[in-house]
């Protein structure tokens, strides 16, 4: 990763993580507020259970929701046969063409594990029913010193 893509990569995740956030009108819930609730309605999977399910499940659909200049720009993607990079914003459209039948295994991860619960929400309410998502995201995977593509 060059020098510049590594400033925009801490730029980016400073602008999500420290950013002050605007306080919701009333009635309207925050994004934050969706995430959380996602993320009770989601299993999620640790580093050790998704190296796992890579090796031993190869029906799995892995999906990175990362955009392609966020992969590009963060060095790339999670090394598997089973990976798919469907950006978040094309996850509905997409994920069909990957997850061939309802009971599929499916593991969604994004960066840092702030959109994985929503995306894998979003597949559960399209009628998925083993959906995970994978808390540490690329970053984490990255950060371990495994495998990318």
């Amino acid at each position: 990763m060059t020098k510049s893509n590594k400033i925009l990569v801490t730029i980016s995740l400073l602008f999500i993580f420290v950013a002050p956030l605007a306080a919701a009108p009333e009635g309207i819930t925050t994004g934050q507020q969706l995430q959380k609730k996602a993320e009770q309605q989601t299993d999620s999977i640790t580093t050790a259970e998704l190296m796992k399910m890579i090796d031993e499940e190869l029906e799995m659909v892995l999906i990175d929701i990362r955009t392609t200049d966020e992969v590009r720009n963060m060095g790339g993607t999670i090394e598997a046969p089973q990976n798919h990079v469907i950006p978040r914003g094309w996850l509905e459209f997409r994920a069909p063409g990957v997850a061939l039948s309802k009971d599929t295994p499916i593991v969604v991860y994004c960066g840092a594990g702030i959109r994985s619960p929503l995306a894998a929400k979003s597949l559960q309410d399209m009628g998925y029913t083993n959906v995970k998502h994978y808390p540490p995201g690329f970053i984490g995977w990255r950060k371990e010193g495994l495998a990318v593509r």
